[in-house]
């Protein structure tokens, strides 16, 4: 309860900025935001290379030190180069039609946000550590930081009167950072002397395993809008961006019920106990989901123009398409979360490997004649396609642990 009242705080924190940036920036200057921030979100899940799922799992048998050094020294090993390796992908977006439009200093925040993601794998591992170990207080506090700085910062510029793109995304970065800090400060992540690990092979291998599955999945949710930044102008890419912002309202639930779950699969003292608990959570979330989602697309038409303004009474329609695939989404939360506590990684990322590229061939046969209806499409369609893929392993996997053929019980570490 405690970590859903939370991450509807965070939630609620997200839909205040979307208004601010809105009403203070117009759809050109939300895109603009979009642009150069919203579409490097991807880069951040994408150098993680799972540290953190594996910080999760290996919590309560390793040392927090020992789990932090590997985080870091991923950074250096695998987003740093991962990052350099990227550098075509990112002239590509600077020849799309909204950089041409932001000009040279969209180019220059798009790059910094890109070198900033490099260091969220460590921010995560952390949180997920704690989340692991059950400390869900503290947990839920630096989850939350960043993004309560985020919202201070557009709130103070929008009443004082001095927010624009630039100063919006200045006070992104810096509350970003923060945040991050403040993590690593509290729960004494910062790295140290020659980062050494004894178990970073362990910890790298189970990584990699759900890696595939989690950069699929972030692929998923957020390429639509990267891709639009070189499809479509800065006030379109605007208008989308309050499409994809207020389809995930109901994220946060499914998100929690899921973070939640885990230590309790991990922890249980039988697989019965385990199961039940899947069961129970699954429950949770789609009551939960549909309950936000039915609410959200009654209200849509009325709602959105209200809140956001005539200028943005566009982004209805596709919310109303990408509301299925949101639904999708949550329920997805809980079947990866019960096959990564079954330690079977592998599978969930299989599942969002299909989801990506349904995402991928979505995009690329859509996005030029529908722009942002193709989008849409595309998104709650792949969406689906992760869910009804990760459910079917899922199914399998349960039917094998009620026969005595898996377990949820702990893998050993070995040094």
């Amino acid at each position: 309860m405690v970590t859903t009242v939370v991450f509807l705080v965070i939630a609620g924190l997200t839909f205040v900025n979307a208004v601010i940036l809105t009403n203070g920036l117009g759809a050109a200057g939300r895109g603009a935001v979009a642009a150069a921030y919203g579409a490097t979100i991807v880069f951040g899940w994408a150098f993680q290379f799972g540290l953190p799922a594996a910080a999760a799992y290996y919590a309560k048998d390793l040392d927090q030190r020992d789990i932090m050094n590997a985080a870091w020294r991923m950074c250096l090993v695998g987003a740093i180069p991962f990052a350099v390796l990227l550098t075509p992908f990112y002239l590509w977006q600077f020849n799309g039609v909204a950089f041409a439009e932001g000009g040279q200093s969209l180019k220059f925040w798009y790059l910094a946000f890109v070198a900033i993601h490099i260091v969220q794998s460590p921010f995560q591992s952390v949180v997920f550590y704690l989340r692991g170990i059950g400390s869900t207080l503290l947990f839920n506090i630096l989850l939350a930081a960043p993004q309560v700085g985020i919202t201070l910062g557009y709130l103070a510029l929008y009443v004082t009167g001095n927010l624009s793109v630039e100063a919006a995304l200045t006070s992104t970065m810096i509350m970003m950072t923060l945040g991050w800090a403040l993590a690593f400060t509290v729960s004494g992540s910062w790295p140290t002397a020659g980062l050494p690990s004894r178990h970073f092979a362990a910890l790298r291998d189970y990584g990699l395993r759900s890696w595939v599955g989690s950069l699929s999945f972030i692929i998923s949710l957020r390429v639509d809008q990267m891709l639009l930044v070189g499809f479509v102008d800065l006030s379109d890419l605007g208008i989308y961006a309050v499409s994809a912002a207020l389809a995930t309202l109901s994220s946060p639930v499914a998100r929690a019920i899921a973070q939640a779950l885990q230590p309790f699969i991990r922890h249980a003292a039988t697989d019965e106990e385990r199961i039940a608990r899947i069961n129970r959570s699954l429950r949770w979330t789609v009551a939960a989901s549909l309950a936000v989602l039915g609410s959200l697309g009654l209200a849509a038409s009325v709602f959105v123009p209200f809140v956001f303004g005539e200028e943005f009474s566009e982004s209805v329609l596709p919310l109303l398409i990408l509301l299925p695939g949101a639904f999708a989404s949550d329920v997805n939360q809980v079947f990866a979360t019960a096959l990564l506590g079954f330690n079977q990684p592998e599978k969930a990322s299989r599942a969002q490997v299909y989801s990506a590229i349904a995402t991928v061939v979505g995009l690329l046969a859509l996005l030029g004649p529908l722009g942002i209806i193709g989008a849409a499409i595309t998104s709650s369609v792949a969406y689906s396609v992760g869910t009804i893929s990760t459910g079917l392993y899922w199914r399998r996997l349960s039917a094998d642990v009620r026969a005595g053929r898996a377990t949820g019980a702990t893998t050993p570490v070995h040094s």
